[in-house]
């Protein structure tokens, strides 16, 4: 082969050559970054790769009363938990049998026990599926496993890879229904909840996030402090294979356990409390009225705002919300099918007419205007509400009752409705806001800033608040009526075949639209503008009035602690669970002082002793209840809120609602409950207070109870 035939080979193994060398060069050059430049870069991310950090929960802080009784604590207890990962280790496709093989096991003590053994199965997987985002912690499959699963589970431990029965701490409520719905209860946060519970000021201080999985107090106390209760997590180091499979595991940092909450309850005063409130519900049940199932009270401490006892019924045990709820369960506590549901705290989120109640802010709203005196008297006579009109508008005297002419302290005792709505009618003729004003300075119709989730607000009307709250659903319904006519005829008119067919119907729409401004203005008139029997009937606390126990007790404590509205609260300090340390304390918070004289608090104060004091003919609504304690001194007000309109079938059915304080001289506590369908609160409610007082002075009655 010639020079010129040999060319273009050499040529073709010369690019050969330098491509190969140009391969070798790169190749090179990545291994060189990769082993040398980027080395440990690519390290880190090697070790990041089987180094795994999983959170190890912290026990959950206790919850004492105000002398240290335990109320809520953590007790061990043994859950069936599945491991995903150590699941997966059983043969290729046969983990699905090993969940199969478990809910069988399991079956006799699923707490649906209809199931079948398919159906647990799936939910079994669902459960897990459901964690499949923190694939390195052990799902619970089931709380409180008894002896004989356990048993059972260890026997075929062999074929059941990746489930256990380990023992973790669970909340407890040594004193089951005993301030249940105060205390509230714990479970997985909801999706929805992570953002709610990311707002909490002390979770932000101190950068700590809710996140998917943590268990979160649902109600109550569990609830307003999590963040304190919860403690902090401690941190675990996972080393999983090349199949993600743990491989050991080693605490960087233990948990630390949450603090211990103590609040302003007493236990003892809070069992006597809900005693005597179930006692005189089956009496009105036995007695009465078969429907009467539900009531609430709160006893507070007037010169601090300290909640002493706050009880509701039907009691909730939050044990039953804990792990897995079971449908008889979730009906009793929720739907409100059969009884009313047990989860909702009627203390703090009830709302309520106060019923006569009432009347000292009606009084205190005359007094200070100026329209009346404390001894002003006031013929109970229907006559004196006006002419024939105003009367049909109002209210006769309660139980056809002649109480002659009262004066205020009178008026009070008897409760008479004749006198307050002759205050109301003057106080709202002259200003009709003045008694909403004061029943919000007083705690009525506002929120108290307790420190309890949940808390309902209540409704204080007047005027202005009745032209508010129904007047833009018939400004809407007016407006859209207005829409459609203009819509109606706007192509009608357009498509007029001459002047005068346009006349026709532009005078037919303009009569359309008057029409819909009469149908407004006459419904405006009927039922936004503030009428008579409207001042009738919030001056003795029916009409729109709507108020929870825990803001009648803390108007009563207002009333006789010289005009000083507190802040309730329910959580006393936080401690140290080791050390006992204080670490934070919770003090008393004025929220503001009433603009009512002392001299009118002072009148108004002597009316409600009134109310329990006297004999005969002077006696007051309440007089009975206290005769036999003859170391009692103090004051109260009973009312008889009626459910419905006249003409309904509520119109015959009451709530017994009862307001009190002692002593009369330097009143240290005050009491608020309310009975449902309890008729008259002297009849029910004042007996609670009774028994409430008796054990907070140690009082003894004469006749050995």
């Amino acid at each position: 082969m010639d020079e010129r035939d040999r060319k273009p080979y050499v040529y073709r193994l010369r690019g050969l050559t330098i491509a190969v060398m140009l391969i070798i060069t790169i190749l090179g050059i990545n291994i060189w970054n990769l082993q040398i430049s980027q080395g440990a870069y690519y390290a880190a991310e090697a070790e990041g790769n089987y180094m795994k950090l999983v959170k190890v929960p912290p026990t959950r802080g206790d919850i004492v009363d105000k002398n240290g009784n335990i109320l809520v604590t953590s007790v061990p207890e043994f859950v069936l938990n599945l491991d995903w990962l150590d699941l997966q280790q059983s043969k290729a496709n046969d983990w699905k049998e090993v969940v199969k093989r478990l809910a069988g096991y399991v079956k006799p003590y699923w707490p649906y026990p209809n199931q079948s053994v398919e159906a647990i199965t799936e939910d079994i997987l669902v459960i897990t599926q459901n964690h499949q985002w923190e694939r390195y912690r052990p799902v619970m499959v089931l709380d409180n496993v008894p002896q004989d699963l356990q048993a059972i589970i260890s026997e075929h431990q062999n074929e059941l890879p990746g489930v256990s029965v380990d023992a973790i701490p669970v909340r407890s409520y040594p004193k089951k229904t005993l301030a249940g719905q105060l205390l509230g209860y714990v479970r997985e946060i909801g999706e929805k909840e992570i953002a709610e519970f990311n707002q909490n000021e002390d979770a932000q201080k101190a950068s700590f996030e809710y996140a998917q999985g943590d268990m979160i107090g649902k109600m109550g106390v569990e609830k307003s402090f999590d963040f304190w209760l919860r403690g902090k997590e401690g941190i675990q180091q996972v080393e999983v294979d090349n199949r993600a499979r743990p491989v050991s595991k080693q605490l960087i940092q233990p948990p630390e356990p949450g603090k211990t909450v103590q609040l302003t309850i007493d236990a003892d005063l809070q069992r006597v409390v809900e005693e005597s409130l179930d006692q005189v519900i089956a009496n009105v049940q036995k007695n009465t009225n078969p429907d009467a199932k539900s009531g609430a009270v709160v006893v507070i401490d007037v010169n601090t705002g300290k909640i002493l006892a706050m009880a509701s019924r039907p009691g909730m045990d939050p044990n039953d919300l804990t792990g897995i709820i079971s449908d008889e369960m979730f009906d009793k506590y929720y739907t409100n099918k059969v009884a009313p549901a047990a989860s909702l705290n009627r203390a703090l989120s009830g709302l309520y007419a106060p019923g006569s109640t009432f009347k000292m802010v009606t009084a205190m709203a005359a007094l200070q205007l100026q329209l009346t005196t404390p001894d002003e008297q006031i013929d109970g006579e229907k006559s004196s509400l006006g002419n024939l009109a105003a009367q049909q508008q109002g209210t006769s005297e309660w139980g056809g009752n002649d109480f002659g002419y009262v004066n205020l302290s009178r008026a009070l005792a008897k409760s008479s409705n004749i006198y307050f709505q002759v205050m109301g009618r003057r106080v709202f003729d002259t200003n009709p806001e003045v008694v909403r004003q004061i029943a919000n300075e007083f705690g009525l119709g506002v929120v108290s800033g307790v420190n309890l989730p949940g808390e309902a607000k209540g409704i204080a009307p007047s005027a202005e608040w009745k032209k508010a709250y129904f007047g833009p659903t018939y400004i809407k319904a007016r407006d859209k009526k207005l829409a459609d006519i203009e819509a109606d005829y706007a192509a009608r008119l357009e498509q007029a075949p001459d002047e005068k067919s346009r006349q026709k119907l532009q005078a037919k729409k303009d009569s359309e639209k008057n029409a819909v401004e009469f149908e407004y203005k006459q419904k405006v008139y009927e039922n936004v503008e503030w009428k008579l029997y409207d001042s009738f009937n919030n001056s003795i606390g029916q009409g729109y009035n709507s108020y929870t126990p825990l803001q009648l007790a803390n108007y009563t404590a207002t009333i006789v602690n010289g005009g000083k509205r507190y802040t309730p609260y329910v959580v006393d300090k936080l401690l140290n669970p080791i050390t006992g340390e204080v670490v934070r304390q919770y003090d008393p918070k004025v929220i503001n002082s009433v603009s009512v004289s002392p001299d009118n608090l002072e009148a108004v104060k002597q009316g409600m002793r009134a109310v329990v004091s006297g004999e005969g003919d002077d006696a007051g609504t309440a007089a009975g209840i206290f005769a036999d304690l003859p170391e009692f001194t103090g004051g109260a007000k009973t009312g008889t809120a009626q459910l419905g309109n006249i003409n309904t079938a509520l119109g015959k059915s009451y709530n017994g609602v009862f307001v009190a304080f002692a002593p009369y001289d330097k009143p240290q506590i005050a009491f608020a409950g309310v009975v449902e369908f309890g008729e008259s609160g002297g009849s029910t409610a004042g007996y609670i207070a009774k028994a409430a007082f008796m054990k907070y002075f140690g009082w003894k009655s004469t006749n050995g109870n």
